[in-house]
């Protein structure tokens, strides 16, 4: 079995037990889903990138961005995140609309060809909990009101 049928069917077989309902993506290997967590509403992608079929690339990202102004303050987050080596990298990424950015918890896995099912799914649960732990810790700094918007609206 080549790796990139391996990590297709052991996705495949991940996405039938967790219990998510998952979308395919334009491209083979591609797949979304939305999951309501204690942080909120977030993305699930998962991947096989066309040039390297033994590699799984996980992302998740909130389903809302933030805006622009907050670029700063999620930049520094997720330096802080990164630096203390978690399951997940946090990035600060541009949104299609250039007042909103957006932070992703991402994560590649080699997919070995002796990989067993478990492992498979052990490491993209946790990659996801990472993720989940990520956005928890990021909602209070965010949930903070910019300091670039007004506190109080002029009623006249």
């Amino acid at each position: 079995m080549t790796s990139e049928l391996l990590c297709a069917n052991l996705i495949e077989r991940y996405l039938a037990t967790c219990g998510l309902r998952f979308l395919r993506g334009d491209h083979d290997g591609e797949y979304f889903c939305a999951a309501n967590t204690g942080p909120g509403r977030l993305h699930v992608r998962l991947e096989i990138p066309a040039t390297f079929g033994d590699v799984l690339h996980i992302s998740v990202t909130r389903a809302r961005p933030f805006p622009v102004a907050d670029r700063p303050l999620l930049t520094h987050f997720a330096d802080a995140w990164n630096r203390q080596n978690r399951g997940v990298t946090a990035i600060v990424q541009g949104s299609c609309d250039s007042q909103r950015v957006g932070v992703s918890a991402r994560r590649a896995l080699w997919i070995r060809d002796d990989i067993t099912f478990e492992e498979f799914a052990c490491a993209v649960d946790r990659a996801i909990a990472a993720a989940i732990d990520l956005f928890a810790e990021l909602k209070p700094v965010v949930d903070v009101p910019s300091l670039t918007q007004p506190v109080l609206r002029n009623a006249s």
